[in-house]
């Protein structure tokens, strides 16, 4: 935002931020969030507690005391965060979209860092990872949850490890949780709360690719559409698959796992059932406008048999994108009903474009990655505010500027029956396994512990 635009807005942002004023403690710390908040949106080369102290004329020591340390309710904010964008960018048929970035660090201080892959850094270096949970509706989107990934290395019976973790401030309660356990968490409190209709939930291949995940969101009574890895097992015919007998000695523990039997025909990677697809199978869509002119793509789907921990699990669609022409298939899973259209498929695997934008405007318009604090509250604070700026400025744009294309909606219940053939389901004829590649893992784990699923 320049100055002017935020003169313009002054109104409007002491109104937002009355919004969150019961989070805050004393005056003080209202005054400070007020002042921090008007910081992160002025147009600052680097949005650190300096230079913000600096611009909006506070005291540096004082700041740094509210960000790193002082106990205000950074999740009853992000709560009032979720009402807020409900208000203004919210929809009945809204997407929640998970993904993580990495903040580059140096020294081994800071909560949560140390020497590991980050994809915004395109290769393994020292640095934090955040992981974050996005909403987006044909009315716009935004960041609305994150979590700070603390590496197994952290919770180490060491003396290092103690002693950073005592500098850092971290919990003596606080136990190891993967990638995937952090975004379960944010998705399960977002839908929970209820401050936002949600309809969907998708992510890339490194939260797809989870079985437990897809299975949350199964219980949670929504539906998903991930982006998987290209060697995941899907089923193409009906599975046969049965408990065995028991030994005919009747020695042994009783068998309770189903097993495939004789007639069961074997499970292929999605890839493989991509590339036997007949080109008269492939669709052209538009899923939105970019900023280079319409974003379009060639895509497919067919009805499979999910592979869950060896054993069969639901029937999904299996949906396929490409570029137009030909090129790099990317696959997804999707449990939405049978008679869902492609047109609102595509464009909701397609969302996941939206939270790399918001890392992208929210590290370039409200410093999400400025912060140059340690111990693990200053993160969660500094993420917070940064969070609610981006909030702020999303309503605005949603005001001055443009939305999401949508596919075209039809009347009738995409859950109900429909008439006609029946959805397609290829056969083995369809191709054969190509070269393997590793499916992505978030934080050393494919799946989720049982306590981190609990309801």
């Amino acid at each position: 935002m320049k100055p002017v635009d935020l003169d313009r807005l002054v109104p409007d942002l002491e109104a937002f931020h009355a919004r969150f004023s019961r989070y805050f403690c004393r005056s003080e710390g209202r005054t400070m969030a007020e002042s921090y908040l008007g910081g992160l949106l002025r147009p600052l080369e680097r949005k650190n507690i300096e230079n913000v102290a600096e611009q909006v004329g506070l005291p540096i020591r004082g700041l740094q005391q509210f960000i790193s340390v002082s106990p205000w309710d950074d999740e009853g904010c992000i709560d009032e965060v979720q009402r807020f964008v409900s208000e203004h960018l919210g929809g009945k048929d809204g997407v929640l979209i998970l993904d993580d970035t990495g903040f580059a660090k140096k020294g081994m201080w800071s909560a949560g860092v140390g020497r590991q892959y980050s994809g915004t850094l395109g290769r393994t270096d020292n640095c934090q990872v955040g992981v974050f949970l996005a909403y987006a509706s044909s009315k716009g989107h935004t960041l609305i949850d994150r979590r700070l990934y603390l590496m197994q290395e952290w919770f180490e019976d060491s003396d290092e490890a103690q002693r950073r973790r005592a500098r850092a401030r971290v919990p003596e309660d606080l136990q190891f949780k993967t990638k995937l356990e952090l975004g379960a968490e944010m998705v399960r409190h977002t839908i929970d709360a209820g401050h936002l209709g949600v309809r969907w939930i998708t992510g890339d291949a490194a939260y797809g690719d989870s079985h437990d995940l897809r299975a949350l969101v199964e219980r949670l009574g929504r539906w998903y559409c991930f982006e998987v890895s290209s060697n995941v097992e899907v089923g193409c015919d009906e599975p046969s698959w049965a408990v065995p007998p028991a030994h005919p000695s009747g020695t042994g523990r009783p068998r309770t796992r189903r097993r495939p039997t004789a007639a069961s025909l074997p499970s292929r990677w999605v890839s493989a059932v991509s590339a036997g697809l007949p080109d008269g199978q492939w669709v052209r869509r538009r899923v939105t406008e970019g900023a280079k002119g319409p974003r379009e793509y060639e895509f497919a789907r067919v009805r499979v048999t999910e592979k869950r921990h060896r054993v069969p699990g639901p029937e999904t669609w299996l949906v396929l994108r490409r570029p137009v022409g030909g090129g790099e298939i990317k696959h997804y899973l999707s449990n939405a009903p049978a008679a869902m259209t492609l047109e609102q498929m595509a464009w909701t695997g397609c969302l996941r474009w939206t939270i790399e934008e918001n890392f992208e405007l929210a590290k370039g318009e409200v410093g999400l990655d400025h912060y140059e604090v340690t111990k693990l509250r200053g993160w969660y604070h500094h993420m917070t505010m940064a969070l609610m700026a981006l909030a702020f400025m999303k309503s605005v744009q949603r005001r001055w500027g443009k939305t999401i294309s949508r596919p075209p909606q039809r009347s009738r219940d995409p859950a109900a029956p429909r008439g006609g053939a029946p959805s397609p389901r290829v056969g083995r004829r369809h191709g054969h396994p190509v070269a393997h590649r590793a499916a992505s893992q978030k934080g050393g784990g494919d799946g989720l512990t049982s306590q981190a699923l609990a309801s």
